[in-house]
């Protein structure tokens, strides 16, 4: 696989922006969308290096969304 290939189908970058997650790849594009607290759900319900090799980032829910999240996966 060469170089701008891995950039673009390797590396994804989670952004939150209120109750979406919004995922880019390498190259800025977007390429998946989730709701802040079915992610936030997962991310309480599993290990780390789990929730990577299962989404292929790292994401941890921010501000109100932590908790709301944090209370779905039953952690509350």
């Amino acid at each position: 696989m060469d170089l701008d290939n891995f950039i673009k189908n390797s590396i994804k970058n989670p952004k939150q922006v209120g109750s979406k997650v919004f995922v880019y790849n390498g190259n800025g594009e977007l390429v998946e969308t989730y709701d802040a607290v079915e992610l936030g759900k997962a991310y309480f319900s599993m290990s780390n290096d789990i929730f990577f090799d299962i989404y292929g980032f790292n994401f941890v829910p921010k501000g109100i969304w932590w908790e709301r999240s944090k209370r779905a996966a039953g952690k509350m």
